[in-house]
């Protein structure tokens, strides 16, 4: 029988109990039952945004145009995202807006 190099050897996960595994789960479950994930499309890849916020809220519909040319749209996916970020519809607009402003963005009439 040969010595075994490192990167042949198994490495050893610890055992997790199968009620720490069913929690997790639930508790996953949970939040996805009452949250979603709200991704903002855009042509100015500074105003593109991915997070996730309580379901139940109102998402704005439609395209808007920037007088430059710029757009966003927002679409409600259906499902919240590892890693995103959580906030209200209400402060991702705050945030939308504002970076549309430090960019001197205006609004097409």
């Amino acid at each position: 029988m040969g010595m075994k190099f490192p990167w042949e050897q198994k490495p050893q996960l610890p055992a997790v109990p199968v009620e720490d595994t069913v929690a997790a789960m639930q508790r996953d479950m949970a939040y996805i039952v009452t949250h979603t994930a709200v991704m903002v499309h855009s042509n100015q890849p500074a105003l593109s945004m991915l997070v996730n916020t309580p379901r139940g809220q109102i998402v704005p519909r439609g395209e808007c145009r920037f007088t430059d040319g710029s757009t966003i749209e927002f679409q409600d996916i259906g499902a919240p995202q590892v890693g995103a970020p959580v906030m209200s519809v209400q402060e991702l607009m705050a945030r939308v807006w504002g970076v549309a402003h430090e960019l001197g963005l205006e609004l097409r009439t």
